[in-house]
């Protein structure tokens, strides 16, 4: 028998639930890419609908529809604006570049906020000479800043601002839906935020692929060209689009406890020294902690947590991560705390 971990590397290593899976084996499908697969077309009105825009395409994957949404919205050599950590500029190969041919701008914001008066000063005024800005992406919720929930008052101010400057604004929603369950604000909220957005399936929600990608018509189906180019269209993709339907309605409301298990697991760390937090807030299901304790650093512990069944990311010499999700528990939470007071435990008393 293998051993289980509690894996809190990512929550991407999500499974469907068998509702989900009984779903999957039922659905009615078609082929997809010539458009008469009933159950992606119901994914897609629903996910359009749920943010109140017009359409909505389903994609493999999030990197996918955020580079399909940039090279829909700007031509080559136009300017996009995105915070200096955002996820589609940092982790996504350089997509922005090779995919859309964006000359890119970064701001350093503040847990994912882009200045605005910055961001105005960086419009540049026409001219032969530069760019023409042409986007700004903002993330909901930030990864870097662990899981930071963009206030929804700083989204209005950004969309005010963005409709006097005439310049079109992508959300990179990858986990949009922890911000909804932590917040209580609709979800066509955050959709009359922006001009796009991409939403993930295969994080909290649990399918094992697929993103979808949201907008006004016309963007949709110039989204769509270029997701051909990419080679994102699939056949009788029905079978996936069934399994994110049963998720909106079955994991989807789950997703709350994710949030409040992550702060839990943030509290007891303050009571291990040698270990703190690394982040201003625990907004949603996401935790960076920084190993202060001079004997360790972030891939020791990594691996000493891994000898006592807890899976948890390095993502630098003294930052790991852990996220919380569906398949974590409140026993998995207890079983990390107690790794982790091993660890360091172990470490003071050397």
């Amino acid at each position: 028998m293998s051993r289980r971990f509690a894996d809190f590397r990512s929550d991407t290593v999500t499974r469907p639930t068998p509702r989900m899976l009984a779903a999957m084996a039922a659905a009615e499908v078609g082929d997809a890419v010539l458009g008469d697969d009933p159950t992606v077309d119901r994914l897609e009105r629903r996910m359009a609908e749920l943010f109140g825009h017009e359409a909505a395409l389903f994609m493999p994957s999030g990197t996918m529809s955020n580079q399909c949404a940039v090279a829909a919205h700007i031509e080559p050599g136009e300017e996009v604006v995105v915070e200096a950590s955002a996820h589609v500029f940092q982790y996504e190969g350089g997509g922005l570049a090779r995919v859309a041919g964006a000359h890119v701008r970064t701001i350093a914001g503040e847990a994912g906020t882009i200045p605005l008066e910055e961001l105005r000063a960086a419009v540049r005024p026409p001219s032969v000479h530069m760019p023409r800005t042409a986007l700004v992406c903002v993330e909901q919720t930030h990864l870097q800043s662990g899981g930071a929930i963009l206030p929804r008052a700083y989204l209005e101010e950004l969309r005010a601002l963005s409709l006097e400057l005439g310049l079109p604004v992508h959300m990179d929603g990858a986990r949009i839906f922890n911000a909804v369950a932590e917040t209580g604000i609709e979800p066509a909220v955050y959709g009359a935020a922006c001009d796009s957005l991409s939403v993930s399936l295969c994080k909290g929600l649990s399918c094992p692929v697929g993103s979808v990608l949201i907008g006004r018509g016309a963007f949709i189906e110039r989204a769509k060209r270029i997701r051909k180019w990419l080679g994102g269209g699939m056949r009788q993709a029905g079978y996936l689009a069934a399994c994110a339907l049963v998720a909106l309605d079955e994991v989807l409301p789950l997703l709350s406890e994710d949030n409040a298990r992550c702060r839990r697991l943030g509290g007891a760390v303050l009571a291990i020294p040698g270990l703190q937090i690394a982040q201003p807030n625990i907004d949603t299901n996401i935790l960076f902690l920084e190993v202060t304790e001079p004997d360790l650093d972030a891939p020791m512990v990594e691996a000493a947590l891994r000898d006592r069944g807890v899976l948890a990311l390095a993502v630098g010499p003294r930052i790991l991560r852990f996220v919380t999700h569906r398949l974590v528990d409140d026993a998995d939470v207890d079983r990390a705390v107690q790794a982790l007071s091993e660890i360091f435990g172990a470490s003071a008393a050397a």
